[in-house]
């Protein structure tokens, strides 16, 4: 009687994986490219946006930091609504930085493993 893995195999034996659902590779040079211009662009963001908070305005920091954490910030969008009157302003400031910087940190590991299996697909080695 054969088992829930593979036709013909042994009962017992665990079914197999597919091989996109495995870990990112380690040591991918594309994947550290991707991330660290993906990490610059949403630093540049990230600073963009504390000088329209010091000048009193809003503009494209906002928006840059709003598309480089997507879909998060959608997520932190409605986060922010539901905790309004809970935290003074400046509690709200800093939870919101550390949410977005959160979110594109998660980004950036997403993005380095997208090119490392890209890299491992084009060399052949996956």
């Amino acid at each position: 009687m054969s088992g829930p893995g593979p036709a013909g195999a042994p009962a017992g034996t665990p079914p197999e994986s597919p091989g996109t659902l495995g870990p990112s590779p380690t040591g991918s040079t594309w994947g550290r490219r991707v991330a660290t211009v993906y990490l610059a662009l949403a630093a540049l963001a990230f600073a963009l946006l504390f000088y329209e908070l010091a000048a009193g305005q809003r503009g494209l920091g906002s928006i840059a930091i709003s598309v480089l954490t997507a879909p998060w910030s959608a997520a932190l969008a409605l986060l922010a609504q539901s905790l309004g009157g809970a935290l003074p302003e400046a509690g709200m400031r800093v939870v919101g930085f550390t949410l977005t910087g959160a979110a594109a940190l998660l980004n950036a590991r997403i993005l380095y493993g997208m090119a490392a299996r890209a890299e491992r697909d084009v060399r052949g080695g996956g």
